[in-house]
């Protein structure tokens, strides 16, 4: 009887050992932005939702500075990245190649002056006041900047938008594209008149307008796109439940230290997302392939 017992026990054993070794606990966690803003604002912005998870969780957590989506994506699919904000075609490209991929988050944050709804935002097209480029018949053969080939706002958008208007590629109706790699700096290109236009986010936008680094009038929005869901915190495929549970109410926690990043950035909070939020996208970025 106690040979069987203690056979028993050891099966248990064996099968919680293997249920753990098929689950990753990593220590530290890594969190990755995709880059809509310099590296020092993210960090400055980001930090108390670093604090939070790591006093929650009991590790720490690093924040992994990404160069371009690209970067945030190919981490998440290759485990390099835990956690990620990206945007809702980076997602798309994610998923898409790892469909383990789940988002769960998403700011809710206060309407700006060119976004109208707490959870979505819009693609706008922007040039500079007083340069005749108030309607795009204006704009072809005219200079333009994207932020990055997985933007949502700032490529995936655009390309739809530009070839239903027109009738006609971006490329072929624009004398030259350039990539800013963020929506800040198309932004000041725009402002500087280093480009004739370019495709942003409606956050960004406000933002600028918000911090005084942009006064509206110095812009005329050329277009403007219909809602689209805001970006997704994503986890990655084969973190432990308990640890992605852990995750989660860190998010949904209110704590102080969250209301402190929140009034930063203008949110009410996080709200729960799926991917059914984030469908539209998917579809348009699988059509447009």
């Amino acid at each position: 009887m106690k040979k069987r017992l203690a056979c028993l026990l050891a099966l248990v054993w064996t099968l919680l050992s293997t249920a753990h070794a098929t689950c990753d606990d990593p220590k530290p966690l890594r969190l990755s932005v995709i880059p809509k803003k310099s590296q020092e604002t993210v960090a400055r912005e980001y930090r108390p939702l670093l604090s939070a998870l790591e006093k929650s969780l009991g590790r720490r957590v690093e924040l992994v500075h990404s160069n371009s989506y690209t970067t945030s994506i190919e981490g998440l699919v290759e485990r390099s990245i835990d956690i990620a904000e990206l945007g809702p075609a980076a997602y798309a490209i994610a998923k898409k190649r790892d469909p383990a991929i789940t988002p769960f988050a998403t700011l809710s944050q206060a309407p700006g002056h060119f976004s109208d709804a707490p959870n979505s935002y819009r693609a706008l097209l922007i040039t500079r006041a007083g340069q005749g480029l108030d309607k795009l018949e204006n704009l072809r053969g005219k200079t333009l900047n994207l932020i990055d080939p997985a933007s949502t706002s700032g490529a995936l958008i655009p390309r739809q938008a530009i070839a239903t208007l027109t009738g006609s590629s971006l490329e072929g109706y624009f004398q030259r594209i350039s990539y800013a790699g963020s929506h800040d700096r198309a932004i000041q290109s725009v402002q500087r008149g280093i480009v004739d236009a370019a495709f942003v986010s409606s956050r960004r936008v406000d933002e600028a307008i918000r911090t005084g680094t942009l006064n509206p009038d110095e812009l005329k929005i050329v277009w403007r796109s219909e809602p689209i869901a805001y970006d997704p915190f994503v986890y990655r495929s084969n973190l432990c439940n308990p640890l992605v549970e852990r995750i989660r109410r860190t998010f949904f926690n209110d704590t102080p230290a969250l209301q402190a990043m929140f009034k930063d950035l203008k949110a009410h909070g996080f709200t729960a997302v799926t991917d059914d939020n984030y469908r539209d996208v998917r579809a348009l970025h699988d059509s447009i392939q």
